[in-house]
């Protein structure tokens, strides 16, 4: 799916490979499995719901039993990445 300046109110989206410039979700429940990549550029997001699926609930579920495990350490690394941030120095205090 292609969407373009567009509103999702009170739906049900599937949004593995599909792209999303510049929309808006509205209470809406979005599902991801991540086998394909998703463009969600300029797009914002109201009071929805986001359901993992497949290899993504697997990976959400990897990343919890890891950390649960005592592996804080390597999951706090893990989302550090997700929010850009520089993780290169602190690596090498904990080898």
């Amino acid at each position: 799916m292609i969407a373009k300046n567009q509103t999702f109110e009170g739906e049900v989206v599937s949004i593995d490979g599909s792209t999303f410039r510049d929309c808006q979700f509205i209470k809406c429940v979005l599902f991801f499995s991540g086998v394909l990549p998703v463009d969600l550029r300029g797009s914002s997001f109201t009071e929805c719901q986001w359901e993992f699926v497949g290899p993504a609930a697997n990976t959400m579920g990897f990343l919890g039993a890891l950390y649960r495990r005592g592996e804080t350490h390597l999951v706090e690394t893990v989302f550090a990445n997700v929010r850009g941030e520089d993780t290169a120095a602190d690596d090498h205090h904990h080898h």
